[in-house]
Protein backbone atom coordinates (compact mmCIF):
# COMPACT_ATOMS: atom_id res chain seq x y z
CA UNK A 1 0.00 0.00 0.00
CA UNK A 2 2.84 2.24 0.80
CA UNK A 3 4.11 1.88 -2.89
CA UNK A 4 1.26 2.91 -4.25
CA UNK A 5 0.90 5.75 -2.40
CA UNK A 6 4.46 7.04 -3.41
CA UNK A 7 3.78 6.67 -7.10
CA UNK A 8 3.71 10.39 -8.15
CA UNK A 9 1.16 10.24 -11.05
CA UNK A 10 -2.06 10.74 -9.62
CA UNK A 11 -3.78 9.26 -12.12
CA UNK A 12 -1.55 5.89 -11.77
CA UNK A 13 -1.86 6.49 -7.84
CA UNK A 14 -5.83 6.77 -8.23
CA UNK A 15 -6.20 3.33 -9.89
CA UNK A 16 -3.63 1.80 -7.79
CA UNK A 17 -5.72 2.44 -5.09
CA UNK A 18 -9.01 1.46 -6.50
CA UNK A 19 -7.50 -1.77 -7.87
CA UNK A 20 -6.10 -1.85 -4.60
CA UNK A 21 -9.41 -1.95 -2.99
CA UNK A 22 -10.95 -4.36 -5.59
CA UNK A 23 -8.34 -7.32 -4.71
CA UNK A 24 -8.61 -6.19 -0.99
CA UNK A 25 -11.91 -5.27 -0.12
CA UNK A 26 -11.87 -6.58 3.95
CA UNK A 27 -8.63 -4.84 3.82
CA UNK A 28 -10.81 -1.94 5.03
CA UNK A 29 -9.44 -0.96 8.75
CA UNK A 30 -5.73 -1.39 7.24
CA UNK A 31 -6.33 1.08 4.56
CA UNK A 32 -8.32 3.63 6.88
CA UNK A 33 -5.20 4.09 8.96
CA UNK A 34 -2.54 4.38 5.57
CA UNK A 35 -5.00 6.89 4.54
CA UNK A 36 -5.66 8.89 7.32
CA UNK A 37 -2.05 9.44 7.89
CA UNK A 38 -2.55 11.65 4.53
CA UNK A 39 -2.14 14.95 4.16
CA UNK A 40 -6.04 17.14 2.80
CA UNK A 41 -4.42 17.97 -0.38
CA UNK A 42 -4.13 14.44 -1.60
CA UNK A 43 -7.80 14.45 -1.78
CA UNK A 44 -10.49 16.26 -3.70
CA UNK A 45 -13.45 17.54 -3.08
CA UNK A 46 -16.79 15.59 -3.49
CA UNK A 47 -18.85 16.03 -6.41
CA UNK A 48 -20.97 14.25 -8.03
CA UNK A 49 -24.70 12.61 -7.23
CA UNK A 50 -24.85 11.15 -3.76
CA UNK A 51 -24.11 7.97 -2.90
CA UNK A 52 -26.40 4.88 -2.79
CA UNK A 53 -27.03 3.68 0.80
CA UNK A 54 -29.21 1.29 1.24
CA UNK A 55 -26.84 -1.96 0.88
CA UNK A 56 -29.64 -4.14 -0.88
CA UNK A 57 -29.30 -2.18 -3.97
CA UNK A 58 -25.28 -2.17 -3.96
CA UNK A 59 -24.38 -4.53 -6.84
CA UNK A 60 -21.93 -5.23 -9.37
CA UNK A 61 -23.25 -2.65 -11.68
CA UNK A 62 -23.03 0.12 -8.71
CA UNK A 63 -19.93 -1.22 -7.69
CA UNK A 64 -18.22 -0.68 -10.88
CA UNK A 65 -19.59 2.93 -11.30
CA UNK A 66 -18.34 4.06 -7.81
CA UNK A 67 -14.73 3.00 -9.54
CA UNK A 68 -15.14 4.89 -12.54
CA UNK A 69 -17.03 7.79 -10.39
CA UNK A 70 -13.83 7.57 -7.88
CA UNK A 71 -11.58 7.65 -10.41
CA UNK A 72 -12.68 10.86 -11.60
CA UNK A 73 -13.11 12.46 -8.48
CA UNK A 74 -10.68 11.15 -5.98
CA UNK A 75 -12.65 12.23 -2.64
CA UNK A 76 -12.13 11.28 0.49
CA UNK A 77 -15.71 10.60 0.94
CA UNK A 78 -16.09 8.24 -2.22
CA UNK A 79 -13.00 6.70 -1.18
CA UNK A 80 -14.48 5.65 2.03
CA UNK A 81 -17.89 4.46 0.15
CA UNK A 82 -16.11 2.30 -2.04
CA UNK A 83 -14.19 0.47 0.90
CA UNK A 84 -17.74 -0.12 2.73
CA UNK A 85 -19.19 -1.04 -0.34
CA UNK A 86 -16.09 -3.30 -0.97
CA UNK A 87 -16.59 -4.76 1.95
CA UNK A 88 -20.24 -5.70 2.07
CA UNK A 89 -20.34 -7.31 -1.58
CA UNK A 90 -17.38 -9.60 -0.51
CA UNK A 91 -19.55 -10.72 2.94
CA UNK A 92 -22.79 -11.18 0.79
CA UNK A 93 -21.50 -11.80 -2.49
CA UNK A 94 -22.60 -15.48 -2.78
CA UNK A 95 -25.90 -14.21 -1.61
CA UNK A 96 -26.17 -11.53 -3.96
CA UNK A 97 -25.25 -14.01 -6.89
CA UNK A 98 -27.70 -16.88 -5.86
CA UNK A 99 -30.39 -14.08 -5.37
CA UNK A 100 -29.89 -13.05 -8.95
CA UNK A 101 -29.76 -16.03 -10.14
CA UNK A 102 -33.28 -17.23 -8.46
CA UNK A 103 -34.78 -13.76 -9.71
CA UNK A 104 -33.75 -14.24 -13.36
CA UNK A 105 -34.85 -18.22 -13.56
CA UNK A 106 -38.27 -17.06 -11.81
CA UNK A 107 -38.75 -13.67 -14.14
CA UNK A 108 -37.84 -15.12 -17.36
CA UNK A 109 -37.05 -18.74 -17.24
CA UNK A 110 -40.77 -19.98 -16.48
CA UNK A 111 -42.51 -17.22 -18.07
CA UNK A 112 -40.69 -17.43 -21.71
CA UNK A 113 -41.54 -21.15 -20.95
CA UNK A 114 -44.94 -20.70 -20.78
CA UNK A 115 -44.73 -17.83 -23.32
CA UNK A 116 -43.01 -20.99 -25.92
CA UNK A 117 -45.60 -23.38 -25.03
CA UNK A 118 -48.86 -21.51 -25.95
CA UNK A 119 -47.24 -20.30 -29.31
CA UNK A 120 -46.23 -23.57 -29.92
CA UNK A 121 -49.95 -24.84 -29.80
CA UNK A 122 -51.22 -21.38 -31.36
CA UNK A 123 -48.85 -22.23 -34.41
CA UNK A 124 -50.34 -25.94 -34.49
CA UNK A 125 -53.79 -24.66 -34.21
CA UNK A 126 -53.69 -22.25 -37.59
CA UNK A 127 -51.35 -24.60 -38.83
CA UNK A 128 -54.09 -27.22 -39.02
CA UNK A 129 -56.93 -24.79 -39.52
CA UNK A 130 -55.37 -23.62 -42.84
CA UNK A 131 -54.72 -27.63 -43.72
CA UNK A 132 -58.92 -28.24 -43.47
CA UNK A 133 -59.60 -24.95 -44.94
CA UNK A 134 -57.71 -26.17 -48.27
CA UNK A 135 -58.68 -29.31 -48.09
CA UNK A 136 -62.34 -28.52 -47.72
CA UNK A 137 -62.23 -26.45 -50.23
CA UNK A 138 -60.53 -28.09 -53.12
CA UNK A 139 -62.40 -31.41 -52.19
Amino acid sequence: MGKILSLEDSIQRRKALIQYIVDHPTEKESMLQVINEQKEEFWEANHGEPFETNPYKWDKIYYQNLQIRLTNNFSKKKFLHMLDVAEYMEKHQSTLLSENTNEKIKLYGNTMGFIMIWGVVLFVVIIVSVVFYFKNKYS
